[in-house]
């Protein structure tokens, strides 16, 4: 697997995360041309990504989701208290591309489990993605570290 911070602080966030087979976002919080700039500068292709995972709505989080998400055709990973706080923010998206995730789901040969982080969102997320006995998790904005996410990380 291969992980690299595209963008991380207070003026946006993003992740980029893939498999052999699978290449995927969490977070998307600059403009779109900013995110398509920080992907080809590590030679990665913005069009072959299949999906933005979103951890919460803050702006420095989903800036460049709507765009991309048309530009590309990629799908948008939220649960759902997530979706409605931030989707007057990303602009129309197709239906078959809004993905409201339960605790545990799949994007492409990744498997991924969510679990709740501690910030002033409605639903803040962390991701943990595995890969052929290997994972990696994202815990943005933590308020507190807490058992559950310690439980989720190790």
């Amino acid at each position: 697997m291969i992980f690299c911070s595209l963008y991380s602080g207070s003026s946006g966030n993003s992740i980029f995360i893939s498999s052999k087979e699978t290449k995927i976002l969490v977070d998307a919080g600059l403009t779109g041309k900013s995110i398509i700039s920080a992907l080809e500068n590590i030679g990665e292709r913005p069009e072959e990504l299949q999906g933005i995972l979103i951890t919460h709505e803050h702006s420095d989080h989903i800036k460049g989701a709507g765009i991309l998400s048309r530009k590309y055709n990629l799908p948008i990973y939220a649960n759902e208290k997530t979706w409605v706080a931030m989707e007057r923010s990303l602009g129309k998206i197709k239906p078959e591309h809004i993905k409201l995730i339960d605790k545990e789901f799949v994007v492409g040969d990744l498997e991924v489990s969510s679990f709740r982080v501690p910030h002033d969102a409605v639903a803040c997320r962390g991701y943990t993605i595995s890969h052929g006995g290997k994972k990696i998790s994202v815990a943005t904005d933590m308020g507190v570290f807490t058992e559950e996410i310690r439980r989720n990380i190790i």
